[in-house]
């Protein structure tokens, strides 16, 4: 059987190497020169390359850990249970928190024992989060998929606090969107898998190259030694019915691929346009389509010396977000002049209103708020900055968004459907691409 993929990112490099471990002649296509999707790196004049955003999983991503041992894929940073600073701009308080080796929820204890700027009445309430996700099977999740998950929290006595301080660093960055304009289904999905779990299951993961760097090389041996054949800089442009086989995919150049079943691991948008042009439509496609997209932003940083107090550090409160100390992962070593500098990133979800702020005026402004939260930051030089931006990161996980998710099969058949923005149960991420990509394979396998 002949398969094609088109697109290169995770989902479709993970569809492309289960259908060949299912026997089939693949070949995956691809428009840009490089395997990846928006998990990737952009040129820099002074740094060399750095991310469009920055990326993290964690211990509950299994099938993702699978898809890169495969790939012999290794994180800078893997962390056996959850660790992080937490610098709270509010208390002025700076800790390093650290889950503990217990049964879930207990391993979370120590981590919200310690959290500053919490009172203890409130991380007494946060156990009512707990109770509530243990008390709900999975199949009535989706019932919360219309609710705003800031209004289901409160249900559950978080107050404002609670929201800024520990509910929002985690679901924001999780989902990409704000808590009252977040499905609760999914933020529930986070705090289920992410957090409750088990010790290990929040532990966090970082890869330490770029993230091209990382990923383009061991994905296109994987493909390789796999018997896929890979097209880069083919840029389907139309679908058509085949002559000996089902599908005709048509590139911009006019060049025609035919094959027994597609797995369409592009964007949402691009597979509307793609399904128009062989005269058909998805009604869940179109509705996934429609659904807003929500930016991130990211702020990298080289400095004269390191500032930040750990590799990992979350500023609940603050326009900071989430900030990594690239260096201390691992990052490849800078110099300019000669002199050493220090790579640190200021990762920014749901970054609506910061997309399109000059990129000065956005450095000002967060490199001000780095000195005033992190004493280090001080008494260091700014030698180089870079703002990247990713408009459309994902798509908006809006209350009600879970029904507009497609499954991988279509009305068409040998035709499927991959990619983060489908029905995998989890926000756009990297664990949901790649097991969105397994599932659009399976389902052709169970055709």
């Amino acid at each position: 059987m002949d398969a094609l993929v088109v697109g290169g990112g995770l989902a479709g490099v993970a569809a492309a190497l289960e259908l060949a471990d299912q026997g089939a002649r693949v070949t995956l296509v691809e428009r840009a020169p490089v395997l990846g999707g928006l998990c990737r790196s952009v040129p820099d004049p002074i740094a060399g390359r750095v991310d469009t955003g920055q990326h993290v999983y964690l211990g509950c991503c299994v099938q993702l850990e699978a898809f890169l041992r495969r790939l012999e894929i290794e994180p800078g940073l893997r962390q056996k249970r959850l660790e992080l600073v937490v610098a709270n701009p509010r208390t002025g308080v700076t800790r390093e928190l650290r889950a503990a080796a217990l049964p879930a929820p207990g391993h979370l204890l120590p981590v919200l024992l310690r959290w500053p700027g919490l009172p203890t009445r409130q991380l007494v309430r946060t156990l009512a989060v707990a109770r509530a996700l243990r008390s709900l099977p999975p199949g009535e999740r989706s019932l919360l998929d219309p609710v705003p998950a800031r209004s289901w929290l409160q249900s559950l006595g978080q107050d404002d606090l609670a929201m800024t301080q520990l509910w929002e660093p985690f679901l924001i960055s999780a989902c990409n969107v704000a808590l009252e304009r977040c499905s609760a289904a999914l933020a529930a999905y986070v705090i289920q898998e992410g957090l409750l779990a088990g010790a290990e299951a929040g532990a966090l993961r970082l890869p330490a190259a770029d993230l091209t760097g990382w990923l383009d090389p061991p994905c296109r041996r994987g493909l390789g030694r796999s018997g896929v054949e890979l097209r880069l800089h083919w840029r389907a442009a139309a679908l058509a019915q085949g002559g000996s086989r089902v599908h005709l995919v048509r590139s911009a150049e006019g060049e025609e691929l035919e094959a027994d079943l597609v797995v369409l691991a592009t964007a949402a948008g691009a597979t509307r346009r793609l399904l128009a042009t062989r005269g058909t439509s998805e009604p869940k496609v179109d509705a996934a389509a429609n659904l807003p997209s929500s930016p991130i932003v990211n702020l990298h940083l080289f400095t004269d010396r390191p500032f930040l107090p750990g590799p990992v550090v979350a500023a609940p409160g603050s326009p900071l977000q989430w900030l990594f100390d690239r260096s201390a992962l691992g990052a490849p070593g800078r110099s300019m002049d000669g002199e050493p500098v220090y790579h640190s990133s200021v990762s920014l979800s749901a970054a609506d209103s910061l997309v399109r702020v000059a990129e000065a005026t956005l450095t000002d402004r967060l490199w001000a708020l780095c000195q005033e939260l992190f004493p280090a930051a001080r008494r260091a030089r700014l030698r180089h900055s870079r703002v990247t931006r990713e408009a459309a990161a994902t798509f908006a996980a809006f209350p009600g968004s879970g029904t507009a998710r497609p499954g991988p099969t279509t009305s068409i058949e040998g035709l499927f459907l991959a990619g983060s923005w489908t029905d995998t149960g989890w926000p756009a991420t990297m664990e949901g691409a790649v097991r969105s990509g397994r599932a659009a394979a399976l389902a052709a396998q169970a055709n």
